[in-house]
């Protein structure tokens, strides 16, 4: 489930709002989980791979700690829990161990615990009740976001992006350059310039941006 070592480079050297505009550009929608909380520091780009839960009843349930074994390495780790912020169950046993299957992270609009160990986003607690879990490597909506198996996940403390593996690294390549646009854009405020030719930039001031930034 790893992704090209390439790809993950240019996925962490961009902004998670770069990427969305490049996203959004693609025509694609509903891809950015939102009320979730960081849990510890760090960034973290993987494919997703994905459980659905739902509140608990008498009857049956999946064998949650199967799914967790199961988890590949290198994966984010999606958890749908219905957007209903219950607390995932022995949320700190199970992030430990999904950290000894090589997770990268967990996201999940369940209640976690402060510390567990491994970089995560969550919801935070609501009224008390247990998840049983229902589904896994199934397409899932988490924090109002669709998120699909195999999506990658780009997580910052300012947000999480899903990008759709197909369109991945061209989306990519126009973050990258979205990116570098902004930044010039950002420096021309700096100098004085006004916005009117800036957002989004006009002709003349996109010619200036490709002269003064392409290679020399």
């Amino acid at each position: 489930m790893a992704i090209d070592p390439t790809l993950r480079d240019a996925l962490s050297a961009v902004t998670p709002a770069s990427l969305a505009r490049a996203l959004t550009r693609a025509g694609v929608k509903a891809f950015t989980p939102h009320g979730l909380s960081a849990r510890g520091s760090g960034a973290v780009v993987g494919p997703a791979y994905t459980m659905r839960m739902i509140p608990a009843r008498d009857d049956a349930a999946g064998d949650l700690a199967a799914a967790i074994d199961a988890v590949p390495d290198g994966a984010v780790v999606v958890i749908d829990a219905a957007a209903s912020g219950l607390a995932l169950p022995f949320g700190a046993i199970l992030a430990a161990r999904l950290a000894q299957r090589g997770a990268v992270g967990l996201v999940t609009d369940a209640a976690l615990p402060d510390e567990i160990g491994i970089p995560a986003w969550s919801r935070p607690a609501a009224a008390g009740g247990t998840l049983a879990l229902v589904g896994t490597q199934e397409r899932v909506a988490c924090g109002g976001a669709a998120i699909h198996p195999g999506d990658i996940l780009v997580c910052e403390s300012t947000g999480i992006v899903a990008v759709p593996a197909a369109i991945a690294e061209r989306v990519a390549l126009e973050a990258v350059e979205q990116q570098r646009l902004d930044l010039w854009i950002q420096r021309e405020v700096e100098r004085g310039a006004t916005l009117a030719s800036l957002l989004p930039p006009d002709a003349a001031a996109l010619a200036r941006f490709e002269s003064e930034t392409k290679p020399a």
